[in-house]
This record gives C-alpha cells, sequence and structure tokens, in this order.
C-alpha cells in the first residue's frame, strides 16, 4: 500500500529578474562648465545717431569675444516609449562673460563692452535610451541678460543699457544613470541671437543716446548631475 501512494508534487521554483531601466520622471539638477561669446557691433542710420552726428553708421564699428566659467541649474521631464525617450528642459546659468573692443564714432575712438551676467534655454529634448546610457539632442529658445555700454576717449562720453534677449538654441550631450535615479551628463550648447536693435541710453553730461545693431553667439560646455522624480527599476520574482 505504502508503494502506491501519490508522490507530493514540488514547489515551483522562482528566479529573481531585475525590471529595465526607464527614464520616465521629473528631474532636477545642477551644472558647472564652460562657456564664449562672440559680438558684433554695428551702427545703423536712424534718428538718434544722426542727432549724435554719426559718421560710420551703416557699417560694423566694433566686434569682441570672451570666455568664462558658468554654473546653474535646471529643471525637466522624460517620457521613455520602447527605446525612444522625450522631453523638455529648462536651465539657467549664472557666469561673467567680459569682453571689449575699440570702434570709430563722431567723437573718436569708443571702446565697445558687453558683459554678459546670465543665461537661459527652455528646449525640447529626443534621446536614444541604451539602458542606463541615452544619447540626446535638444532645441528651443535662449535668452541671454547683458549689459552694453561704451566710452570714448576724445569725451566722457558714456552710455549703456542692460536688458535681456532672447534667441534658439541647439544642443547634444550623453547621459548615463549611475545609480538609480541619479545620473551624470555632459552637454554642449550653441546659442544664437540674431542682430537686434539696442538704443543705449546717456549716463552723465555731454552724452547722447545712441542705436546699435548687435548680434551674438554663446557656446556652452557643461558638466552636470540630475536627480529624477522617477520608477526606479526594483525586483520581480517570475516562475519558471
Amino acid at each position: 500500500m505504502a508503494a502506491d501512494l501519490e508522490v507530493a508534487p514540488a514547489a515551483p521554483a522562482y528566479r529573481v529578474a531585475y525590471a529595465p531601466f526607464s527614464w520616465t520622471g521629473f528631474y532636477i539638477g545642477v551644472h558647472a562648465g564652460g562657456d564664449t561669446f562672440a559680438k558684433n557691433w554695428l551702427a545703423p542710420y536712424t534718428p538718434n545717431n544722426l542727432i549724435a552726428g554719426c559718421t560710420t553708421c551703416g557699417s560694423q564699428i566694433g566686434s569682441h569675444t570672451a570666455k568664462s566659467w558658468l554654473a546653474g541649474g535646471q529643471v525637466g521631464f522624460n517620457y521613455q516609449i520602447a527605446w525612444f525617450v522625450a522631453g523638455v528642459e529648462a536651465q539657467v546659468s549664472a557666469t561673467r562673460l567680459q569682453g571689449s573692443g575699440l570702434g570709430g564714432l563722431p567723437l573718436g575712438l569708443a571702446t565697445f563692452n558687453t558683459n554678459t551676467n546670465s543665461l537661459g534655454t527652455i528646449a525640447a529634448r529626443m534621446g536614444i535610451a541604451m539602458d542606463r546610457g541615452m544619447f540626446f539632442v535638444k532645441g528651443g529658445g535662449a535668452w541671454a541678460n547683458d549689459t552694453f555700454f561704451t566710452t570714448t576717449t576724445a569725451a566722457p562720453v558714456f552710455t549703456s543699457l542692460t536688458t535681456t534677449r532672447w534667441g534658439w538654441m541647439i544642443g547634444v550631450g550623453g547621459e548615463w544613470a549611475f545609480w538609480d535615479n541619479w545620473s551624470v551628463k555632459v552637454e554642449y550648447d550653441h546659442m544664437e541671437f540674431r542682430r537686434q536693435r539696442q538704443t543705449l541710453q546717456p549716463v552723465g553730461a555731454g552724452a547722447l543716446a545712441f542705436d546699435y545693431d548687435i548680434e551674438q553667439t554663446v557656446d556652452l560646455v557643461k558638466v552636470g548631475v540630475n536627480y529624477r522624480f522617477g520608477w526606479s527599476p526594483g525586483p520581480i520574482s517570475a516562475r519558471y
């Protein structure tokens, strides 16, 4: 009778697997790096400039370049479908880009100065995910907070203007998730601010308002760290 007893079935076996990594979620982060700019100043034919006796109107009168550090933060959102990642990101950076150059004005040689105090972008991002690695491109709007001012050598004439200019940007980079919700990225961005008319206001006696058409480009390279408020991969028990 004992030999005819049925054998109890074996307990099912389990193995632990992990869900695939996902870039989906909101994130915040910080970054640091370096940047450069190039500025071209032109004198247009305008009533302000004709009153000032402009003799160089219609031509480029000055240009300069500069390089500096930058540091700031970013916030954004990613959504991943299979290997494709789409998102949006806003960033702001403090910087100390300062450049100057000599040019001609009715009262003699003038020094044209530009200080870029801060930069920012609002851009769409598209990426190709390879598990914890991602290659991305981005594009959208850019802004720069600039101070333009001039001084002349023949007389104590000083004009100045602080303004925020808007343009466009494109960028490319790579990101690596080194620990669950933490990732590190390297990025290059190019910002273009097409020719815009700026009226520098007189500062002190003897100065007159003067108009300039100023065009500028900014290039930057940065390294950043992001923390993502999203789903983190965890263990899954699978029966086999």
